[in-house]
């Protein structure tokens, strides 16, 4: 696979994956490349594939992520450089900044994929920024198999970094809720906002009970280590 417009490198099955997936959410974490692509090879391997691709101006590293609440240096994080962005058609400007939000995607999205590897749930579909007429977009939306409990759903994820003012969450919700009033399928999916910290948790949580009955149905508060669980119960 080569591409067009750009300098010609030959591009692997495996480097087109690691370029469409990085495209998908706006930038991951080598460790996120390496559990999602590389989960069966050697660490040097997708090591090797990232400096190619880098060098190759397909990627283009962003900075480190900070490890752990309290700062430090993390892995490095990639987005889509030059070249790959020509090839995936990928329109915008490059970010100077790690974002966060979108690395907190990934986590939920890689926290989705260690539970079908280990045979709790099936992901079916998933689609980060899927838009929810007439006005909201779905951080991501999953479609799953639960063959332990013989059924299948589908979900609204909501990923929380504790930065939005408790306003915005409501109009965020209100957003939903107009969904819901326009929808004409018999069932709509949970919403379900996922969060770092048991503070914040709290905090959304009192949010909440501030809304009407049938709009706080809809929602789920939980932490990131508690969304399995609390999916397996919706």
């Amino acid at each position: 696979m080569t591409t067009q417009g750009c300098d010609p490198v030959e591009l692997s099955q495996r480097d087109y994956e690691v370029l469409k997936l990085v495209g998908t959410f706006g930038q991951l974490a080598s460790t996120h490349i390496t559990e999602l692509i590389f989960a069966d090879r050697s660490h040097s391997v997708p090591d090797k594939v990232l400096g190619r691709l880098t060098a190759a101006k397909y990627l283009v590293r962003v900075g480190r992520r900070a490890s752990g609440d309290k700062g430090g240096a993390g892995a490095y994080t990639y987005q889509l450089g030059r070249h790959g962005r020509a090839l995936l058609d990928v329109d915008g400007r490059q970010t100077l900044n790690v974002n966060n939000h979108a690395l907190m995607v990934a986590d939920t999205y890689a926290e989705l994929r260690r539970a079908e590897r280990l045979g709790v749930l099936a992901l079916t579909d998933w689609a980060v920024e899927r838009s929810v007429p007439p006005n909201v977009r779905a951080d991501l939306a999953v479609s799953l198999d639960f063959p332990q409990q013989s059924r299948r759903s589908r979900y609204f994820l909501e990923i929380d970094l504790g930065t939005e003012r408790p306003t915005r969450i409501t109009e965020k919700v209100a957003g939903y809720w107009q969904a819901v009033e326009a929808s004409t399928a018999e069932y709509f999916p949970y919403v379900v906002f996922v969060v770092r910290q048991q503070a914040r948790k709290n905090e959304l949580a009192r949010v909440f009970r501030r809304l009407p009955e049938e709009q706080q149905d809809m929602l789920r508060v939980c932490l990131m280590d508690e969304l399995i669980p609390e999916l397996l119960r919706l």
